[in-house]
C-alpha cells in the first residue's frame, strides 16, 4: 500500500512539474495583418520583418515572463473586404493583440471588428484620422493624415517658398483626408492651390493624361509644386510619367509618407535610369518621412547594421516602423498580471498601452519616444525628408514640437518671423539642419590610465541660412574650453546643381552674407578627448572613443545636426573596407579599428529651472548631439606573444614538475610560478590604477596561482615522504605524480572555458 501511495505521489509531482515547464514555454502570440502577397508585398514583408526582428531580440534575452513570443502572420493583400475576413480570424486565434494594418482603408476596414471583439490594435504605418477616433481599441505609432497635412502646407509655403500648389490625390479615404488636412492649412496661411486631380483606380491613367497636358499648356508662373496624395504604387507612376514628358523639369514634388515606403523605394530603384544614375528621376522630391536613417540615434544605427547582417539588406522606413511598433506593445505585454486567459490579457494590454500617454512613460523607440494622446494616436515630431541619389535624407530644416522655455514676447515675435507654426494645433519651431561630417587625418596617443586619446581631424558643417557656430562644444574634450578656430575654408554653393558661387577666406570675426544658399565652412581640430575605457573584458576587450558635438544654447527645436554621410562617403567605413580605409590615420600598434559610427541623437534634460509654472508640467529640452564612436579591437595573438609567452613557458614547465621526483625542483617550479604572474599581475594593476573591478585577465592570473599551489601542494607532500624508504610510500608518490599529469592539464583547461564562456 505504501508503495502505490508513493508511486501515486511521485507521479502528481512529475505532472505538476511537466505542467509548469510547459505553461511557462507557451509563447504569447501577437498578430500581423498586411499585405503578405500581391502587388504591395514588398510593404508587408518589411512589416513582418521589422516585427521578427525586435522578437528575435526579445526571445534571445528569454522572452517575457520567461515565454518566447511568436509572430502570426495574416494577408490583407491591402484589400479592405479580405482584411475584415482576416481580422475575425485573428479574433478567434490566441493572439493577444494585432499590429497593422498597413494601409488606412484596411485599417478602418478592420477596426470595428476589433472593437467589437475588444483585442487592442496597433498600426505603424495608417494616418487616417478617423481610424482611432471613439475607438479605445485602436492606436498608432505614426502621425495622423491631420498632423501631416497640416504641416506638407507650411512647409511648401514656408520652407520651399512656394505660393501657388497642384494637387492630385486618390479618392479613397487616405488621399482625401490628407488633401482636406492641406487644403485647410493653405487657406489658413495664404497658401493657394491651383488645379486638382483626383481619381479612382479605373481612371487613374485618364487623369494622369489631363494633369500632363494642363501641365504643359499652363502658362509657367513663378514656381509650381505638385501636391502627391496617393499610394505608393500611384505617386510613383505620377512622377515618372512626368518626369518623361519632360514637365518634372518645371515641377518639384511633395508628398505624404507613402512616398517613403519600402515599396516607393524599391520600385523606384528597378527603373534602369534610376539604377544608372540614383536621382534620376527622384532628385529633390520632398516628403513626409517617419523615419529617417540620418535622424536615427545610436539605437537606429545599431539596429540598421544587425538588420542588415540579418536580412543582408538595408531596413526601410516600414521596418523600422514596425520594429518600434512591436516594442510598444511588448512593453504592454510585459505588464500583464494574468497570464493564462486570453480575453483578459487582451483587455489589460489595452489598460496597459493606454497608460503610456505622457512623457514619463513615453517608450524611446527608433523614431523617438513614442506615447499616445487621449484618441491613442502617437505624440512626436514629424520629419521632412527630401530625395538625394535615390533615397530620402533630412531636408535642410525641419519642424520640431516646441519644447525649449520661451518668453511670452519673443514667442510672438517668432511667430510673426515664422520661425514657429501652429500646424494641426501643435506649436512647432524651425530647426535648422546642419549636415556635420568628420575626415581624420590621425589617431594617436591614447592614454588607457587616465581614459583620454588624441585626434586630428578636418571637421565641416553644411548648411543653408545663417548658423552661428562659435558656441558648438565638444562634450567629452579634456580642455573644456576647446572651441572653433577660424575656419580653414568657407564655400557657398547656389541651386540644385551645387555649383561654387563664391569661395571666402574668412577673417578672424565671421560674418554671415548669405541666408539662402549652401554654405560649408571646415575646420582643422587636434586635441584630446576623455572616454570611458571599460577592460572587464581585458584583454579580449573592444574599447570606443568618442567625439561627442553640441551647441550650447540651441535646443533641438531650432538646430539639428545630421552625419553627412554622403560626404563622408560612409560605403569606406564598411566592414569589407574599413581596414584598408583606417589604417592611414590610425597609429596605435597592437589595436585595429573595427567599426565607426556616425549619429546624432537628443541630450535631454527634464529640468524646471525653478521655475513655478513648470513643477506640474511635462517639460523637456533636448540638445541635438553630432556623435563619432571608433570601435577599436586588440589584436589578441600579438598580446599573447609580447606578454603572456614567459608565463605560457612556466605553465608547461610546471606540468613537467610531475615528471621530476624531487621536492626542491617542484617547489622552485612552483614558487617561480607565482613570483613571474605576480610581477605581470603588478604590472598590469599600475597601468590600471583606477580599475576597480576584476579584470578578465586577473581570472587568468587567479588560475595560474592555483596551478602553483597545486603544484606546492604535491612537492610538499614528497617533502614530507623523502625520507622513507618502503615500497607502498614510493608507490603513493608515484600516483600523486600521475594524477597530477591528469589533474593539472584539466584545471588549466576547465579554467580556460570558463574565463571564455563568462565573456
Amino acid at each position: 500500500m505504501k508503495h502505490w501511495i508513493f508511486i501515486g505521489i511521485l507521479s502528481l509531482v512529475t505532472a505538476g512539474a511537466i505542467w509548469y515547464w510547459l505553461s511557462n514555454e507557451t509563447p504569447f502570440y501577437i498578430a500581423v495583418a498586411g499585405p503578405m502577397t500581391g502587388a504591395d508585398a514588398a510593404n508587408g514583408k518589411a512589416m513582418a520583418q521589422g516585427i521578427q526582428f525586435y522578437l528575435d531580440e526579445v526571445n534571445q534575452q528569454g522572452g517575457i515572463h520567461g515565454r518566447p513570443v511568436e509572430l502570426l502572420q495574416f494577408d490583407d493583400q491591402n484589400q479592405p473586404e479580405l482584411a475584415k475576413t482576416m481580422a475575425v480570424k485573428i479574433a478567434n486565434s490566441k493572439a493577444v493583440a494585432i499590429i497593422g494594418h498597413y494601409t488606412s482603408p484596411t485599417s478602418i476596414a478592420a477596426a470595428p471588428l476589433y472593437q467589437q471583439h475588444e483585442i487592442p490594435a496597433i498600426s505603424g504605418s495608417a494616418t487616417v484620422n478617423e481610424l482611432t477616433i471613439d475607438n479605445d481599441w485602436y492606436f498608432r505609432t505614426i502621425f495622423t493624415n491631420n498632423d501631416q497635412g497640416a504641416l506638407l502646407a507650411n512647409y511648401a509655403n514656408k520652407i520651399l517658398d512656394y505660393h501657388y500648389v497642384d494637387i492630385i490625390y486618390d479618392e479613397d479615404i487616405y488621399g482625401t483626408t490628407l488633401v482636406e488636412s492641406f487644403i485647410n492649412t493653405a487657406k489658413f496661411i495664404g497658401l493657394k492651390v491651383r488645379h486638382r486631380w483626383h481619381f479612382k483606380p479605373a481612371n487613374f491613367k485618364t487623369t494622369i493624361a489631363d494633369m500632363t497636358t494642363t501641365l504643359l499648356q499652363d502658362s509657367p508662373i513663378k514656381k509650381n509644386l505638385l501636391l502627391i496624395a496617393t499610394h505608393s504604387n500611384e505617386a510613383l507612376e505620377t512622377i515618372i510619367s512626368l518626369r518623361k514628358q519632360g514637365v518634372g523639369k518645371n515641377v518639384k514634388f511633395i508628398g505624404g509618407d507613402a512616398l517613403a515606403s519600402n515599396n516607393f523605394i524599391e520600385k523606384l530603384a528597378s527603373y534602369p535610369r534610376e539604377q544608372a544614375k540614383p536621382g534620376y528621376y527622384s532628385d529633390n522630391i520632398y516628403v513626409m518621412a517617419p523615419f529617417l536613417s540620418d535622424l536615427a540615434d545610436g539605437k537606429g544605427q545599431r539596429f540598421q547594421n544587425l538588420f542588415e547582417q540579418k536580412y543582408n539588406q538595408k531596413p526601410t522606413t516600414t521596418s523600422a516602423l514596425y520594429h518600434d511598433t512591436t516594442k510598444v506593445l511588448l512593453e504592454a505585454i510585459k505588464q500583464l498580471s494574468d497570464t493564462t486567459n486570453v480575453t483578459q490579457m487582451r483587455r489589460q494590454i489595452q489598460a496597459n498601452l493606454l497608460k503610456i500617454s505622457k512623457v514619463e512613460t513615453a517608450i524611446n523607440g527608433l523614431t523617438g519616444s513614442l506615447f499616445f494622446d487621449k484618441n491613442g494616436d502617437a505624440v512626436n515630431s514629424l520629419s521632412i525628408g527630401v530625395y538625394k541619389k535615390g533615397l530620402p535624407i533630412a531636408a535642410e530644416y525641419q519642424y520640431q514640437l516646441l519644447s525649449s522655455i520661451q518668453n511670452q514676447d519673443e514667442l510672438l515675435q517668432q511667430v510673426l518671423e515664422n520661425q514657429i507654426i501652429n500646424s494641426n494645433g501643435r506649436l512647432m519651431n524651425r530647426a535648422r539642419v546642419v549636415y556635420a561630417g568628420i575626415d581624420f587625418n590621425e589617431i594617436s596617443e591614447i592614454d588607457f590610465a587616465n581614459s583620454i586619446y588624441t585626434a586630428d581631424f578636418f571637421l565641416w558643417f553644411r548648411f543653408k541660412g545663417d548658423f552661428v557656430d562659435s558656441d558648438v562644444e565638444f562634450a567629452n574634450a579634456f580642455d573644456a574650453k576647446t572651441s572653433l578656430d577660424k575656419p580653414i575654408v568657407q564655400q557657398t554653393f547656389s541651386g540644385d546643381n551645387l555649383a561654387p558661387i563664391q569661395t571666402v577666406e574668412l577673417p578672424s570675426n565671421i560674418t554671415e552674407q548669405f541666408h539662402n544658399d549652401l554654405t560649408v565652412r571646415s575646420y582643422r581640430i587636434k586635441t584630446t578627448f576623455k572616454a570611458e575605457f571599460d577592460f572587464h573584458d581585458y584583454p579580449l576587450d573592444i574599447q570606443i572613443l568618442p567625439i561627442l558635438l553640441r551647441h550650447r544654447t540651441l535646443a533641438r527645436d531650432k538646430l539639428i545636426y545630421v552625419a553627412d554621410k554622403q560626404g563622408m562617403k560612409l560605403r569606406q567605413f564598411e566592414p569589407q573596407n574599413i581596414e584598408a580605409t583606417t589604417r592611414q590615420f590610425f597609429k596605435l600598434g597592437g589595436w585595429t579599428i573595427q567599426r565607426m559610427f556616425f549619429f546624432q541623437n537628443a541630450y535631454q534634460n527634464d529640468s524646471t529651472l525653478g521655475m513655478p509654472n513648470l513643477f506640474d508640467e511635462q517639460q523637456r529640452i533636448e540638445f541635438s548631439q553630432f556623435n563619432v564612436l571608433i570601435e577599436i579591437k586588440r589584436y589578441v595573438s600579438s598580446f599573447i606573444f609580447k606578454t603572456m609567452l614567459p608565463i605560457m613557458f612556466l605553465i608547461v614547465l610546471g606540468y613537467i614538475s610531475f615528471f621530476i621526483a624531487a621536492f626542491s625542483q617542484k617547489l622552485t617550479i612552483g614558487t617561480n610560478l607565482i613570483l613571474a604572474t605576480s610581477l605581470f599581475h603588478l604590472k598590469l594593476s599600475s597601468d590600471m590604477a583606477n580599475i576597480s573591478y576584476i579584470i578578465l585577465m586577473e581570472y587568468f592570473f587567479y588560475l595560474v596561482y592555483l596551478l602553483a599551489i597545486f603544484i606546492i601542494f604535491v612537492a610538499l607532500i614528497y617533502h614530507f615522504n623523502e625520507s622513507a624508504e618502503d615500497e607502498a610510500t614510493k608507490q603513493l608518490l608515484r600516483r600523486i605524480d600521475m594524477w597530477g599529469k591528469v589533474l593539472y592539464p584539466t584545471i588549466l583547461f576547465a579554467g580556460i572555458l570558463l574565463i571564455v564562456y563568462s565573456v
